[in-house]
């Protein structure tokens, strides 16, 4: 009985000595284990796992935001059109595009824009990804690249119905937010802490219909004024 007694004293030292031992380190000193190496590595775990959130925290803090934003209806309903015309692939139409600026002109680089897309057919979201990434190929954008882009996108468009309406307003070359039958969607909007990788976005996004490499350089005219669609 004193050699226990003797011991519990002994085991109640050894407590003391550790941080925060909880009852499987109360056990263990009873028992007679070693803990010296057991409470280090509780320490070296601490410290690991609060390394690893730090790292978290700042891979997160680089990040490209989009975040739900409300734009301002009196602007929009000040844009004026500057040109539309229809996507045309093989024997069907797939949608009506039209290009909006404040003062109803188009200059390269002039800020902001609206792009405005209306389906005449279902597609769904994944089809409306890969198109979006064959025509960045098409750009000559690099793969890289475009895979953050897509990055940004994925889980943000709906799948799409006759009649919808998906919009795209640019605010400046790196930053804009998108609209689904005239409400909020969501908005992007990069850092220039961000990897380079996501720069640019929102003007890689119109470069698909208004740069002069694009596709479909008959809709570009329409978009830009000039050339008429009856549409």
């Amino acid at each position: 009985m004193k050699r226990f007694i003797k011991g519990v004293n002994k085991g109640a030292k050894q407590v003391g000595k550790l941080h925060n031992p909880g009852f499987a380190g109360l056990l263990m000193i009873l028992l007679g284990l070693p803990t010296q190496g057991w409470a280090d590595n509780l320490q070296i775990q601490a410290q690991t796992q609060a390394q690893q959130a730090q790292a978290q925290s700042q891979v997160q803090t680089t990040e490209p935001k989009a975040a739900q934003i409300e734009p301002s209806k009196a602007e929009l309903a000040s844009f004026r059109e500057v040109g539309r015309g229809e996507m045309d692939w093989w024997f069907m139409t797939l949608y009506r595009a039209r290009l909006l600026t404040p003062d109803g002109s188009y200059q390269p680089n002039s800020f902001p824009q609206q792009l405005e897309i209306q389906y005449y057919r279902d597609i769904p979201a994944s089809r409306l990804l890969e198109a979006t990434k064959h025509q960045w190929l098409h750009l000559g954008y690099d793969r890289e690249q475009i895979s953050a882009w897509l990055a940004l996108l994925e889980g943000l468009w709906p799948d799409v119905e006759q009649g919808d309406r998906l919009s795209f307003v640019a605010s400046g070359p790196q930053q804009g937010y998108f609209l689904f039958n005239d409400k909020p969607l969501a908005a992007i909007a990069i850092d220039e802490s961000a990897s380079s990788e996501h720069k640019h976005f929102a003007d890689a996004f119109l470069a698909i219909w208004l740069s002069e490499r694009s596709s479909r350089p008959q809709l570009r005219a329409q978009l830009i004024g000039e050339q008429a669609c009856k549409c």
